[in-house]
């Protein structure tokens, strides 16, 4: 497929933290004949340093291997790369989008892109850069409305990960703007209250003419957007606020959003779009702030180390890799959270007697010593959790079996001195040990479920034993 490149490179990027009304942004945007944006390729999702070596690659199947971005956006079938060899770079990407559409205009809308828009205006000095801000309370119930049917929105740390991309986007939004980048910023509130309002202004600024499409998104394409639940609601057609209850959030976290809003809306200058006052002045305290800092950047890291891993290993690996969390993670029958109370009452006794066989693992292993090797008994309490009760007892035995061994080996092989127990060789013992019995867990939990399944009939073979005589009228249970 043929790509001008004569044309500069100054895409247009719609960025704003995940469930802010970027999806919305977008199909709003994308109504404009001379739009034509692509939805969450995140090509730039990247770490900036390994930039050349990716590109020099074969980076366009590992594009569309990592969130099918080429063919959500109809530019290949049946997965191969055919049609794309003029596509080198991002840039070319993007044009190659927009030809499809005769677009003036070109460019991507991300929400990962909230903690790396000071890369972007590197990449691109005279890209245009249009932010979307919404009330973090409100951001955060609708995470976690998200994350009952979405596991993404269920991710470990998900509270940390929202305030770190705001601080960070507010902070690089405030470095760019005085350096003269070409942002413009759409308040959530003003997007779907006023809808025409704020379309008018964005086509002002990027200077191509309002048009009444953008107000109809019942004839709106969202083939490129996920097939996710959370996405159902834009799906309608229909611009109006999501209203989520305020007791989804625990008050703890309600406050401490709340501290974080007065601060954010100092930094950006009431930009966030909450229409209620700031609660009197406070804001989080220095040892919160560093707290959810720390953490998030941790969590930052984790997903650069996984998008290099898709970059680089091999192809091979990945796939087999896919395959195999796809068959570990998956289930048959919806999941369902069950109380604690309640799976003691179901499976009290399999607990007990669990929990106590691991107890008299640990002590006979206290007595015998490092001389005879207990170690493949720690794993019966561990399958006989998961392959009755689930995989949360279970995981719970396998941190107890590594804590257990951990600090068997501690006392019986290492001199008591607090260099070593606050050393890093512990945690890692610790660590690895935990890695080896979840594993396992896994495992088994996935065979509970398979044979779970198997055990049940097909739901067309249930009704034709429903619908079936009976052999005997007195007899209902033989039905």
């Amino acid at each position: 497929m043929a790509v001008d490149k004569a044309q500069p490179p100054n895409p247009v990027f719609v960025v704003g933290v995940f469930r802010s009304g970027t999806s919305l942004l977008y199909s709003l945007l994308n109504q404009h004949p001379q739009i034509a944006l692509m939805y969450e390729c995140d090509v730039w999702d990247f770490p900036s340093l390994a930039g050349r070596q990716r590109f020099s690659g074969d980076w366009l199947e590992r594009q569309e291997f990592y969130n099918q971005s080429l063919s959500r956006h109809r530019l290949i079938f049946g997965g191969k790369i055919s049609g794309l060899e003029n596509i080198r770079t991002p840039d070319d990407l993007y044009r190659c989008h927009g030809s499809s559409k005769d677009a003036r205009l070109w460019g991507e809308k991300s929400p990962v892109y909230a903690v790396r828009l000071a890369q972007l205006a590197r990449q691109y000095p005279h890209g245009s850069f249009i932010l979307i801000w919404r009330d973090p309370l409100e951001v955060y119930r609708s995470i976690l409305v998200a994350g009952k049917e979405t596991p993404f929105f269920r991710r470990p740390g998900i509270l940390h990960r929202l305030i770190y991309h705001k601080e960070k986007m507010i902070r690089e939004a405030g470095r760019l703007q005085q350096a003269g980048a070409r942002i413009h910023h759409v308040r959530y509130d003003d997007l779907v209250d006023r809808t025409e309002t704020a379309c008018h202004a964005a086509c002002e600024f990027l200077g191509v003419p309002f048009d009444e499409k953008m107000l109809n998104l019942e004839r709106a394409d969202f083939s490129a957007i996920h097939q996710e639940p959370q996405h159902e609601f834009l799906r309608r057609g229909i611009i109006e606020r999501q209203n989520h209850s305020d007791g989804l959030v625990v008050p703890a976290v309600a406050a401490k959003l709340r501290r974080f809003r007065n601060r954010w809306e100092r930094l950006s200058g009431q930009r966030l779009g909450t229409e209620r006052p700031a609660d009197g002045m406070h804001e989080p305290f220095p040892m919160e702030r560093l707290h959810h800092r720390i953490a998030g950047a941790f969590f930052f890291a984790m997903e650069n180390l996984k998008r290099l891993a898709f970059e680089f290993l091999p192809m091979t690996w990945l796939r087999t890799y896919r395959l195999f969390k796809s068959w570990l993670f998956s289930r048959n029958e919806p999941s369902v959270r069950v109380s604690i109370q309640k799976q003691m009452q179901q499976h009290g006794i399999t607990i007990v007697s669990s929990f106590l066989l691991w107890a008299a693992i640990v002590w006979l292993d206290y007595l015998t010593g490092p001389e005879i090797i207990l170690g493949p008994l720690y794993l019966i309490p561990c399958a006989m959790l998961a392959l009755v009760v689930g995989r949360g007892w279970a995981s719970a035995a396998a941190l107890l079996n590594a804590i257990a061994i951990t600090a068997l080996k501690f006392a019986g092989g290492r001199p008591h001195h607090l260099d070593f127990l606050m050393s890093g060789e512990l945690f890692w013992n610790l660590l690895m040990r935990f890695i080896f019995f979840q594993i396992f867990v896994l495992l088994l939990d996935r065979i509970r479920l398979e044979l779970a399944a198997g055990s049940n009939p097909k739901p067309e073979l249930r009704a034709e034993i429903l619908e079936a005589p009976r052999l005997s009228p007195k007899k209902p249970s033989q039905v």
